[in-house]
Formats: structure tokens, C-alpha cells, sequence
């Protein structure tokens, strides 16, 4: 499964954006985690935002199974959600 990763600026981070990243690539060692490419389709698209704004441009990047948009660390729960609801459907 390829993921794309967009960071927003980081101009008010309340949490560790890059940590969820590598308790992804920990827990699922099939992953392909890249930083997003605007004309690639991805699996997934993940938007790590620092805050709660979420102000970071996204409309433009595409993900086959969508989105998904993580404000703060307890939101990896759900990213793992949509993960395995992914995975379950691919085989």
C-alpha cells in the first residue's frame, strides 16, 4: 500500500507530526511512505496538520481510498482504522 504524507508548515505544532509517521512504518513494515507528489495517486493520502487550523492546501492531491487528516496525535487511531479497513478490502 503506498501512502503520501503532506506536512503542514509547522508554524504551530502542539504534537510530533513525524512520530506518527514512524509508528506507521513500525506497525505496518509493507507500507510505502513517501512525501506526497501533486499528479500521483496514492493508496492514502495523510495530511498532518500541527494544529487544530489545518490550513495546509490538499484539495489537489488525490488518494484512491481518500484522505484523511490528523490534527493531533490521538488521531492516529483512526488513520490505523483506515488503514485496516484498506488492507481488509484488498484481499
Amino acid at each position: 500500500m503506498r501512502i503520501g504524507i503532506k506536512y503542514c508548515g509547522g508554524c504551530n505544532p502542539r504534537y510530533d507530526r513525524k512520530d506518527i509517521i514512524e509508528k506507521l512504518k513500525s506497525e505496518y513494515s509493507d507500507l510505502i511512505v513517501e512525501l506526497v507528489k501533486e499528479k500521483e495517486i496514492y493508496d492514502l493520502v495523510i495530511i498532518l496538520c500541527g494544529c487544530t487550523s489545518c490550513c495546509v492546501n490538499h484539495q489537489n492531491l488525490n488518494g484512491k481510498y481518500g484522505k484523511v487528516i490528523a490534527s493531533n496525535d490521538k488521531d492516529y487511531g483512526e488513520i490505523l482504522k483506515i488503514i485496516n479497513k484498506i488492507k481488509e478490502s484488498e484481499f
